[in-house]
């Protein structure tokens, strides 16, 4: 035990849990809204269904507004899960292995990654 688990009691350790897993959540629903559509289901219009080619089911508009909230609590969900998933697969990092990784690994192949970029614009340009 280290950190907060031994300087806070049972209410305010609570509170750091809970804000830890309400950033989870809040997370996931920005980026299911911002990436994946948030509400919308695919051909799913006001009206009801609208396929391509012109076929069309009509649905009533309190079971629209259903499958909407469904729809964005399913990929709120999905991306919680996620989230969670990685961070119980990949490993915890000490300091300096995370310092090494940033310098030695991901500063390198950043640069490496602008410099081949302009070079394929450059050539690319007539």
């Amino acid at each position: 035990m280290a950190g907060y688990h031994t300087e806070y009691g049972s209410f305010k350790f609570s509170m750091f849990m809970m804000a830890e897993y309400l950033h989870m959540v809040v997370g996931a629903a920005v980026v299911a809204t911002l990436f994946f559509g948030g509400w919308q289901v695919p051909y799913l219009r006001d009206a009801g269904f609208l396929f391509p080619g012109g076929f069309a089911v009509t649905v009533p508009p309190a079971l629209v507004l259903l499958l909407r909230i469904g729809a964005f609590v399913a990929k709120v969900v999905f991306f919680a899960w996620l989230y969670v998933w990685v961070r119980w697969t990949i490993p915890r990092f000490r300091y300096d292995q995370v310092m090494r990784l940033g310098w030695k690994v991901m500063l390198p192949l950043s640069l490496l990654n602008i410099f081949v970029t302009g070079l394929i614009l450059l050539l690319l340009k007539k």
